[in-house]
């Protein structure tokens, strides 16, 4: 149980991160790696924010699916991934698509 835990907050904190900070990662992966324009990285950053929160939702919904009763606290979880996801998600498509023009 610790392990299915540790997958879905490490996947839901990494996509927030990416999602919410990825205009500031983008620029620092162009200064220190390999030197493209930054919208390439925040194009990809949002995709993996996307796909993370994809896997979120599905470990959770696997989860009700097996219907085990250790798992009392994914109710909140999946409120909680419901509203920082879409909020996160539209900051990232709002900021991806200004940056594309």
């Amino acid at each position: 149980m610790k392990k299915f835990y540790g997958l879905l907050i490490g996947s839901f904190l990494l996509a927030t991160i990416f999602c919410v900070f990825g205009q500031g990662i983008a620029y620092f992966l162009n200064e220190h790696f390999i030197p493209i324009w930054p919208v390439y990285y925040l194009t990809g950053l949002t995709i993996l924010g996307f796909l993370l929160y994809l896997l979120s939702a599905f470990l959770i919904f696997h989860s009700f699916k097996k219907q085990d009763s250790t798992y009392k606290y994914l109710e909140p979880i999946v409120v909680l991934l419901f509203i920082a996801a879409f909020s996160a998600s539209i900051w990232s498509l709002f900021v991806t698509a200004m940056w594309w023009g």
